[in-house]
């Protein structure tokens, strides 16, 4: 019996960062710091997207913005999954694989906001197919990383735009899934808090 592959769904990871590579100052920094252009990216991705995957934090900033956007909550305040309503699932990637989920629900266009944790539990687990990562011309000094990972990733720049005069760059990359790095033991964990 022959079974059609499937299309592999495509991860988006989108990030905006300072010059020095923060995502925010602090875990509860909002992003109203970026270029309204950055906002038009994000406003024409999340559209372009079947879901988002985000966690906790990110989620809890941006809430009101995300509320009518399907969503996946990654925490470890649950045990496996619990879908809050049609458009807002919480999971518990430890328990649960989040390429499950996503390949269970059909998505075929996925698109990753962050923070830390969540982009490199993704980048961990190969669900980053391109990043987009906007920077800005500000310079935190201290604050969050994109990514907090043991390992080295290999990516390939497929596009940069100058987005306005005051200088901030839309990079695009693809991981290079040809180059896969040695996973440490234990690469598909997610912080797991007790109740």
């Amino acid at each position: 019996m022959f079974f059609p592959m499937l299309p592999k769904p495509l991860y988006r990871a989108l990030a905006a960062t300072s010059i020095d590579g923060k995502i925010a100052k602090r875990a509860d920094h909002f992003s109203d710091w970026t270029s309204p252009e950055d906002k038009q990216h994000l406003r024409d991705t999340i559209a372009a997207s079947d879901v988002i995957v985000i966690g906790n934090n990110t989620y809890k900033l941006a809430e009101d913005r995300l509320q009518k956007r399907n969503c996946i909550v990654l925490t470890s305040t649950v045990a496996t999954i619990q879908r809050i309503h049609s458009l807002l699932t919480y999971m518990n990637p430890s328990n649960y694989p989040l390429a499950d989920l996503i390949n269970e629900s059909g998505y075929k266009t996925i698109c990753i906001l962050g923070g830390t944790q969540i982009y490199s539990y993704c980048l961990h687990n190969n669900l980053i197919d391109e990043l987009h990562i906007t920077v800005e011309p500000v310079v935190f000094g201290e604050g969050l990383p994109l990514f907090n990972t043991p390992h080295e990733s290999n990516f390939e720049l497929t596009s940069s735009q100058q987005l306005n005069k005051r200088g901030t760059m839309l990079l695009k990359y693809t991981y290079n899934k040809k180059d896969l790095q040695w996973k440490p033991p234990g690469f598909q964990t997610f912080p797991v808090r007790s109740p």
